[in-house]
């Protein structure tokens, strides 16, 4: 049984978010990443789920994935606390987890367990999220 958790954004900064947002395949993300550094963007991807943080994928361009991190002004919101939360219930599922998620390309940091990246995605908004068990 598939279990869908879908979160809309009220009126708010998050509804000026994703209006401001282009959608754009992660595929396109990744092969030009200095075209969308800094820049709102709308993301259709999976989720990976890992022991110490979460990378963004998808099938259409294999071997190239991203470190997922929140902003931290948004992970105070009820939308991503209720991403994270579906995130935590479903770590030991093996069927894939997908997301229509906004936010940004940004500069990576070393932050202990994660490898160093030259760039990173801040999430800054979730409007669907589904799949697992």
């Amino acid at each position: 049984m598939m279990r869908k958790l879908v979160i809309y954004a009220s009126i708010g900064s998050l509804a000026v978010l994703a209006l401001s947002a282009e959608a754009v395949s992660f595929c396109q993300l990744v092969s030009q990443p200095d075209k969308y550094r800094g820049t709102p963007v709308t993301l259709r991807v999976r989720v990976n789920i890992y022991r110490h943080g979460d990378s963004i994928s998808d099938r259409a361009c294999p071997k190239q994935s991203l470190l997922l991190i929140a902003d931290q002004a948004a992970a105070q919101t009820n939308a991503l606390s209720h991403f994270y939360q579906f995130l935590a219930d479903h770590r030991q599922t093996t069927k894939p987890i997908l997301a229509t998620i906004t936010g940004r390309l940004v500069k990576g940091e070393d932050s202990g367990f994660v490898l160093k990246r030259d760039v990173v995605f801040r999430l800054e908004s979730v409007s669907e999220i589904s799949g697992g068990r």
